[in-house]
């Protein structure tokens, strides 16, 4: 049998000795970065070689770690040839996009039951056979297919994934471009060519506590008609028909944010949207 590689943030060393003591105990080889690598000039090398020869990595997941461009360089490399990757969920925190289709464990309710879960999870795996390549590139950042499966792991996921969807789906048909990105906060973005230039009309952001649009009043203003402060006002006052609470008109200056949750749990809704939208697109378009 192979041994399995754990990559952490050394913010978690604590967890990951814990961690390594109980895979150790359950009859596994472990390599980690506590106790495998000298103080030599090798360690770059070593590493790369430790994941090229891992039959499985635990990714060891926090604040820190999500932050942290090492742990993601070797998850990402796990991935690059095919390793059997499993999280170990240590703070409630959404998974990073690279990671939302692997299966993770949940550690800061019942440590643990997770412990237990983890290690039946890995003796399930064939950490001997010899990994294929995989064929799709990957990246931590958001594209069509992860950013959805994102949004679902935060509040109201379900609902806000269906929503987003919709108006990905609409704004694809509508703007001259549509395009991801992000990736603390990932989010797509709704643009539109008005001449030479390229405008930003909104953004879709997978905020963590309350996913929401993001419309660019305070670009827009920039530029004719919405240089004109009473459209601008006018436009926000439609958006607020949206809204529980309204916003104020001090916002049409500024960078207003629609929860997906509330502004758009209605079909109507989410039609009165796309009509206040592309009345902004025909204004900047001169129709």
């Amino acid at each position: 049998m192979s041994y399995i590689f754990i990559s952490h943030s050394t913010d978690d060393n604590e967890f990951t000795r814990h961690l390594d003591e109980k895979l150790t105990e359950a009859g596994f080889e472990t390599w980690v970065d506590l106790h495998n690598i000298g103080s030599g000039e090798r360690w770059l090398r070593s590493i790369q070689e430790a994941i090229e020869n891992c039959g499985a990595m635990v990714v060891v997941m926090s604040k820190s770690a999500r932050n942290s461009e090492w742990v993601e360089r070797e998850a990402l490399l796990a991935m690059d040839l095919n390793k059997p990757i499993h999280t170990a969920l240590i703070e409630n925190i959404p998974l990073p996009l690279h990671l939302i289709n692997r299966q993770f464990t949940d550690f800061h309710h019942d440590p643990q039951n997770a412990i237990n879960q983890l290690i039946e999870a890995l003796w399930s795996l064939d950490i001997t056979a010899v990994p294929k390549q995989i064929p799709r590139k990957l990246s931590p950042l958001p594209d069509d297919e992860n950013f959805f499966e994102y949004l679902e792991q935060l509040p109201h996921g379900e609902q806000n994934c269906l929503i987003a969807q919709e108006i990905y789906q609409w704004a694809v048909k509508v703007f001259s471009r549509v395009d991801f990105g992000g990736k603390i906060t990932p989010g797509f973005h709704a643009r539109l060519e008005v001449g030479s230039v390229e405008l930003t009309l909104f953004s879709l952001w997978a905020y963590p506590k309350q996913p929401a649009i993001q419309i660019q009043f305070q670009y827009l203003a920039d530029y004719e008609p919405y240089n004109n402060p009473a459209l601008r006002r006018s436009t926000l006052r439609s958006l607020n028909r949206l809204l529980n609470q309204p916003l104020d008109d001090d916002k049409a200056d500024r960078r207003p944010t629609l929860a997906l949750h509330e502004a758009f749990n209605t079909a109507e809704k989410l039609e009165l949207f796309q009509e206040i939208i592309q009345e902004m697109i025909d204004n900047l378009c001169g129709v």
